[in-house]
């Protein structure tokens, strides 16, 4: 038996539907019309991180330990990125790898450094340094189409379709890697450049038409290929449009719960670097380049400070601020502060509540204590209060000297890109194979680690969360 898992980074139903009605996509509507669909209610905060590895261990971030992309280390006063030595618990495929089955893994995020499998793994971003793939020598076998991480990116003043041209290359390569995998037992493959596409093309219907096509034509080479398998679809979460991204950090020293330090502007920044490249014809000369050496460059530009968004780490005073906050309405009280901790929580829970945007909407529709959303051994690391996010607007941890970020001048923006959509809780569902009949259901992200073990016979272990869906 065969099981291909097509994980659709930020992909929803809703903008896919009107198209299928008109007779579009073939393989998104084959889910429709002959499997399990719906949408797929992914964790809080809606967000790639915990959501691909909730997906993968049938935990709540509770269990696994980490609930965004980063840790608050007070201590030591930073603020750590997390991978995959990070999350506490199996994978799914490891269940599957020690009870003999074959495995790849393709491009999933939260997955470097990667762990031994019976089979491959091709890592997902984030990145860092030394060996993405298991096993190290099956990196001489991938394609140069295949590049490590997404390089063709929606920036200001680039012409959409020519970036158009480059994510399609990018989405095909995945879809190819998983058909040279054939042989394996199991295959995960994600498209991680969805979720880039509907943040900043959300708008632009011809942009997101190539994109539907592009992974559709994909899709619809795994279910002819897999006929007497079983094919799932999913995502992480879903998307859909934003007004506005709110700046928290900067809320939060307006309000007097955190300190903040003078920012000094840095010599040479990301900003300046790009739009001297424009200026010169540089930038263009850059984006000819093969990608490998393009990659090459942006990483050095990443390596610069911004003169837009400050690393948080060193212009805060982390003695003096009760609270941080990171993406997604996480906010965490700082140890220091314990014996005042309940009253800071609650003085924080009403001004939250009551925050309205510059357009007199409700910023937060919903406040919480983080042991009202989380639950597992780790619990004593959630956040002290989840603040879920009116969906047409985006949190920001970052420190921009603004609090909305349509407040930010666009001198100050260079090679960025407002996003025009950000994420939902519902993601997309389908699944077909052997004795499935077309049905609508509503599942939980938590699900599907069950059901594949299911499919497989395997064990499913007590303390998973989700519940198999067959």
């Amino acid at each position: 038996m065969k099981v291909v898992v097509v994980g659709i980074d930020g992909a929803s139903w809703d903008p896919i539907l009107p198209y299928i009605q008109q007779g579009m996509y073939p393989g998104f509507a084959k889910f429709l019309n002959e499997g399990l669909h719906g949408p797929l209610l992914s964790t809080i905060p809606y967000i790639t991180q915990p959501g691909w590895k909730s997906y993968s261990m049938g935990r709540n971030p509770g269990k696994m330990g980490v609930y965004f992309w980063s840790k608050i280390d007070w201590k030591n006063m930073k603020i750590k990125n997390i991978n995959s030595l990070g999350f506490h618990g199996k994978d799914y495929w490891d269940i599957l790898s020690d009870s003999g089955k074959r495995v790849a893994i393709i491009d999933m995020p939260s997955t470097f450094p990667p762990k031994k499998v019976n089979g491959v793994m091709l890592s997902g971003i984030p990145h860092g340094e030394g060996t993405w793939v298991y096993p190290e020598e099956f990196e001489k076998n991938i394609p140069t189409s295949y590049v490590k991480e997404q390089i063709h990116l929606f920036n200001r003043n680039e012409n959409p379709e020519q970036t158009m041209d480059g994510i399609e290359k990018e989405v095909q390569s995945r879809f190819e890697m998983a058909e040279s995998l054939w042989n394996n037992d199991l295959i995960h493959l994600s498209i991680t450049m969805n979720d880039h596409v509907s943040h900043f093309m959300w708008d632009n219907e011809n942009i997101m038409k190539r994109n539907f096509k592009v992974n559709d034509e994909g899709i619809s080479r795994i279910l002819s290929k897999n006929k007497d398998g079983y094919t799932l679809l999913m995502s992480d979460h879903g998307n859909g449009p934003i007004e506005d991204e709110f700046y928290a950090n900067e809320y939060l020293a307006k309000e007097g719960l955190l300190a903040k330090k003078e920012a000094k502007n840095p010599m040479l920044s990301r900003e300046s670097v790009v739009n001297f490249g424009k200026k010169t014809g540089l930038y263009k000369v850059a984006r000819s380049l093969p990608d490998g050496m393009q990659v090459r460059i942006v990483k050095r530009i990443k390596d610069l400070d911004s003169s837009m968004e400050f690393e948080i780490e060193r212009l805060i005073d982390w003695k003096e601020s009760k609270v941080l906050a990171l993406d997604e309405g996480l906010f965490y009280v700082n140890p220091m502060f314990i014996e005042e901790k309940d009253q800071i929580v609650e003085d924080l829970t009403k001004r939250l509540k009551s925050l309205k945007s510059k357009t007199n909407k409700q910023v937060f529709k919903q406040v919480m204590r983080g042991e009202e959303v989380y639950w597992g051994q780790y619990l004593s690391e959630a956040p002290d209060v989840v603040a879920i996010t009116n969906e047409i607007y985006h949190q920001r941890f970052q420190l921009s000297g603004h609090l909305w970020a349509t407040d930010i001048p666009e001198k100050k923006m260079a090679y960025r890109t407002r996003q025009v959509a950000h994420h939902r809780i519902k993601g997309i569902f389908g699944l077909i194979g052997p004795g499935i009949s077309p049905k609508p259901i509503t599942a939980s992200i938590y699900d599907l680690a069950p059901t594949i073990l299911k499919i497989f016979n395997c064990e499913i272990p007590p303390d998973m969360d989700g519940k198999p869906l067959i």
